[in-house]
């Protein structure tokens, strides 16, 4: 078979490139750190990359879900409690203002107290995050009530996506919690409605009124609590949730390091082989281009 210097020197330059391409490919994996750029260079690969950071991505929008959907719940349960609170409150100066012995003076005083409360509750009522008043359905409304306790929002429930598959009401509207307006029969009306009219009974001296409204500060202390309550487990639940999807994140984050990052130790042999094998390449070219066809003659 003959042997040409053409034929050498397009081997030579075949061998050099081949050498090149695998050295500039291992300093690249070095400097990046992963082991391909594009997916045309692992299609398979790189597919399977594309599926785990679609999943990451819907992993942490629900996250983010999650995080807003405590915040919903925390302040929720804070001004429930608080609620809670202020009515049980309220039932200690109802039972004091209906037993019939304190002086016009005190039944004022118990009275005024009981007005507070109203005033409080409206107050608690009205608690909202980032300016939206967390009992006003889905309204938007920035306070649910206003100064006389007439409810601004609507009936909607704000929910929250925490799962591929679940969802959580973080915020119902405030007749669920409060009451609905009754102006025919107060005591079965909203809180603020109720707390005035029992102070009116108390301050007049009318202890049938007071001691129907002892029944009525239990039924509202009752409505509230249930929400408490149903607050509560939601937010162990979302616990748990939290909990998985934090794994659910790091597990596909592991999967995408495997499938797409290079392991340092070995790249860094490879590169050294690498440009040994190069190295060697360019030798070998000096000596074979630097013949003449005499050389092959001899």
């Amino acid at each position: 078979m003959r042997v040409t210097t053409l034929g050498s020197t397009n081997n030579s330059v075949a061998w050099m490139k081949a050498a090149a391409e695998q050295m500039a490919t291992g300093q690249r994996q070095v400097a990046t750190g992963v082991r391909f750029e594009s997916v045309s260079e692992s299609p398979s690969d790189g597919a399977t990359i594309l599926r785990s950071r679609r999943s990451l991505d819907r992993l942490v929008q629900l996250e983010r879900n999650t995080t807003n959907a405590r915040l919903w719940l925390e302040t929720g349960d804070t001004a429930l409690n608080g609620a809670v609170a202020s009515l049980t409150r309220a039932r200690t100066l109802t039972v004091q203002g209906a037993n019939g012995v304190n002086t016009p003076e005190a039944r004022a005083a118990i009275a005024g107290d009981i007005r507070s409360i109203a005033d409080e509750m409206i107050t608690i009522a009205n608690t909202s995050i980032n300016g939206r008043a967390i009992f006003g359905g889905t309204s938007g409304v920035s306070g649910a009530y206003d100064a006389s306790g007439n409810y601004q929002g609507d009936g909607g429930q704000v929910v929250r996506n925490v799962t591929s598959g679940d969802s959580f009401a973080v915020g119902v509207s405030g007749p669920e919690i409060f009451g609905t307006a009754n102006g025919a029969d107060p005591l079965n009306g909203t809180v603020f409605q109720m707390l005035n009219t029992v102070a009116d009974s108390i301050e007049s001296g009318d202890l049938a009124g007071a001691r129907l409204g002892i029944e009525a500060v239990d039924s509202a202390i009752g409505r509230v609590q249930g929400e408490v309550g149903r607050l509560g487990n939601l937010a162990s639940r979302l616990d748990g949730i939290i909990d998985s999807n934090q794994s659910s994140q790091i597990a596909t984050k592991s999967q995408i390091s495997v499938t797409h990052d290079v392991d340092m130790g070995e790249a860094i042999v490879r590169l050294r082989a690498a440009e040994t094998s190069y190295q060697a390449t360019l030798s070998a070219a000096g000596r074979t281009l630097g013949r003449s066809l005499l050389d092959f003659l001899r």
